[in-house]
């Protein structure tokens, strides 16, 4: 839910890696171009794979005609590549025709050196000429490859989502010598946190996707920085004098940084710029937003949602031309005077990570480049496209919900403040983050916030008829009392991974962690909210649980001793398919429990649940919730539908109804998900569609900057 500088939870890295290759196409700024395709080879040449039709040359290109009605789960074709990749070449760029998305899973692209191949798996939307960006850094090899620049075969693969046929049509591939560059950083910028940096290095290709900004990916060794005019740091905390030195004759031959959360002072002094001490602060006093200065910043926008709990803020050093450009906006979204960014003629410093590619932040960073690098050539990005007419409602009682993920309001006039603004925008329903693994988070300890809400919350719900739900994350123990987590620890209540490694979430199988959480659900339901929602309802992937009681339980359902554990019961072990039905029943008996145990404390409460989209990704997981909606121990689910590709929404939300009933499923639609940040008219799409499926609500992911002073007012204008 919120960013921190140390994790990100398993749902935040979901679709880590489809989100670094994004579709562009607004205007290409300083990038050389050397074509690859065309001139096409002759039909004869491409070679097309086992169950793929042949390929069939055309004026505009080649055409791949893509066919699945059998048990094959990938077509393919091998195109020789006329011309050599310059070894220069940061990024490789398609230009592609997609006449129907729905019978695709994804794409895949390889190239072919020596004995091996590079790979790459881009994001891709159905219609004519889509231009897909694929950096050099998001190519991984498989086998022994040759070097990436004598590359001379590009296969193309198209995966199996449904049975059908679709077109797709190769117009164009070039290599691209880009100018700008996002440094991902290894074991020597970021100690122990790779696979953090790599994720924000994803985040970072996003955002200057949507910001029209092309860029190449590259390492932290620094030792080639030649081609590029513009660097981006989105985090390198351990800068050895070595890349400082990179940086500093980098800049010196007049490159531009962008540095986000860093404590070097050196690097700093480059751009005239000084970091502060670190700030911290309790989860629900995060700080939510960056508020920018327009008139210092042209083409800025004037808010920016970003939830954090730590920053590093920058001050400009004496004598410099380093300026604030934006502030922060503490936890009630009123604004404060600390730094969030400074603009030095070098370049500019960011006090946290890089934000997510909300709309808002790529236009802050198309205006970053804009004034640091205006020999780029970079336009400004045109305005957004308005969205389409909504279709009516399906149902005067349709549910147009919000999740909120900090139990606080955020609004300077608090929750009545919030709720007044929501429902001047059609919302009338609220799922409030207000348990985490038993901790009432409304009534947090320790922070001004400690004295208890919920009533307030409650009267101004009623005031403003809005429902609130209480939303209760279960087993992560991710926002839980600090006291509350040593004690289980201590206690040995935790899960275990396969090494015997404890897991920061609770074990289901110990009768005394359901009961746990199962009396914090019944008190947040004799206080009178309007329903209770479940989140984390599930095991985290295959990572757990391995703990001595997970054993036991199996052992009994199973009728007798597991002779390896856990190796019999892990992915591709003997014991692999029962222990995943295990996994199933576990959560699916304390879903039973559960709703029990609600029915009476408070008869009548609704029970709903966040749950994966694709009922098998959710069955992995432990989360069977197609049952649970057909058995009666939910009332509601919300398939988390968080991707910003119209096909792949239609066919997750087709795969949800094939699997439950229509009028039992409210989609999460991911306006300000960590892998999906939905401009208006996405998000309108994305309704109509669920109200061309009769479907009785959506709900939006979460409630921010963005949603409330963006989307909602273009989506539902108040009334």
């Amino acid at each position: 839910m919120k960013v921190t500088p140390r994790f990100f939870t398993a749902d935040a890295l979901l679709s880590a890696l489809l989100g670094m290759a994004l579709l562009c196409s607004a205007s290409r700024c300083d990038a050389a171009d050397t074509p690859l395709l065309p001139p096409f080879p002759a039909a004869v040449e491409i070679r097309a794979g086992e169950a793929a039709a042949p390929a069939e040359t055309a004026t505009d290109g080649v055409r791949l005609p893509v066919r699945f009605d059998g048990t094959h789960d990938r077509v393919y074709w091998d195109i020789p590549l006329p011309a050599r990749i310059p070894k220069a070449a940061t990024a490789l760029q398609l230009i592609l025709s997609c006449s129907d998305a729905a019978p695709l899973r994804g794409l895949s692209i390889h190239i072919r050196s020596g004995d091996g191949w590079y790979n790459a798996s881009p994001a891709f939307t159905p219609g004519p000429r889509q231009r897909i960006d694929l950096p050099r850094g998001l190519f991984q090899p498989e086998g022994t490859p040759g070097p990436w620049e004598k590359s001379r075969t590009l296969r193309l693969s198209a995966w199996k989502q449904a049975t059908g046929a679709t077109l797709l049509t190769l117009h164009a591939v070039s290599a691209r010598t880009d100018s700008v560059a996002i440094v991902r950083a290894t074991e020597t910028t970021a100690p122990g946190e790779t696979a953090f940096a790599a994720a924000l290095a994803d985040r970072c290709a996003r955002l200057l996707a949507k910001a029209a900004i092309p860029s190449a990916v590259i390492d932290d060794t620094l030792d080639a920085l030649d081609p590029y005019s513009l660097l981006l740091l989105p985090y390198a905390p351990t800068l050895p004098a070595r890349q400082i030195d990179r940086l500093s004759r980098f800049l010196d031959r007049n490159g531009r940084l962008i540095v986000f959360y860093n404590a070097s002072p050196q690097l700093a002094a480059n751009l005239g710029i000084r970091p502060g001490t670190w700030q911290g602060t309790e989860p629900a006093q995060a700080w939510s937003a960056l508020v920018c200065a327009p008139p210092l910043l042209p083409g800025a926008p004037s808010r920016i949602p970003h939830v954090t709990t730590s920053i590093i803020p920058p001050f400009a050093r004496p004598g410099t031309d380093a300026r604030i450009i934006a502030t922060w906006a503490d936890d009630t979204g009123r604004v404060t005077d600390l730094p969030a960014c400074l603009l030095a003629p070098r370049g500019a410093w960011f006090a946290h990570v890089p934000p997510l590619a909300y709309p808002s932040a790529a236009a802050l960073m198309n205006a970053l480049a804009r004034d640091l690098c205006p020999s780029l050539g970079l336009p400004p990005l045109p305005p957004p496209p308005p969205p389409a007419p909504l279709p009516e409602a399906p149902s005067a009682n349709e549910m147009r919900a919000a999740w909120n993920p900090l139990p606080t309001a955020r609004h300077p006039r608090g929750w009545n403040g919030l709720l007044a603004q929501l429902a001047a925008h059609r919302l009338n329903t609220l799922f409030v983050h207000w348990q985490s693994a038993a901790t009432p988070l409304h009534t947090r300890a320790g922070s001004r916030a400690s004295s208890d809400t919920l009533d307030e919350a409650l009267a101004a719900a009623a005031r403003h008829k809005i429902a609130l739900h209480a939303w209760a994350t279960c087993w992560t123990l991710e926002g839980a009392d600090p006291a509350l987590v040593t004690r289980l620890t201590r206690e040995g209540r935790l899960m275990r991974d396969a090494a015997g490694n404890t897991l920061s979430w609770l074990c289901p199988s110990l009768p005394e962690n359901r009961a746990l959480l199962i009396d914090g659900l019944c008190a947040l339901a004799r206080r009178g909210v309007a329903g209770i929602h479940l989140d984390y309802v599930r095991y985290p992937e295959t990572a757990g649980c391995y703990a001595p009681a997970t054993r036991k339980d199996f052992e009994a359902m199973h009728g007798q001793p597991v002779a390896a554990w856990p190796a019999d019961v892990l992915p591709g072990g003997p014991l692999a398919a029962p222990f995943a039905d295990f996994r199933r029943a576990t959560m699916t008996a304390f879903i039973r429990e559960a709703r029990a145990a609600l029915r009476a404390a408070a008869p009548g409460i609704p029970l709903s649940a966040a749950v994966f989209p694709t009922p098998a990704a959710a069955a992995e997981r432990g989360q069977a919730w197609p049952d649970w909606l057909r058995d009666g121990l939910i009332d509601f689910a919300c398939p988390m539908i968080y991707t910003e590709s119209p096909a792949d929404f239609k066919a997750w939300l087709a795969l949800c109804l094939a699997a439950a009933p229509a009028d039992k499923l409210v989609p999460g639609l991911g306006t300000g998900a960590d892998e999906c940040q939905l401009d208006a008219a996405a998000a309108a799409a994305q309704i109509a569609e669920t109200r061309r499926r009769l479907l009785p609500g959506f709900a939006f992911f979460a409630v921010d900057d963005e949603l409330t002073g963006r989307l909602l007012p273009t989506l539902f204008p108040a009334r």
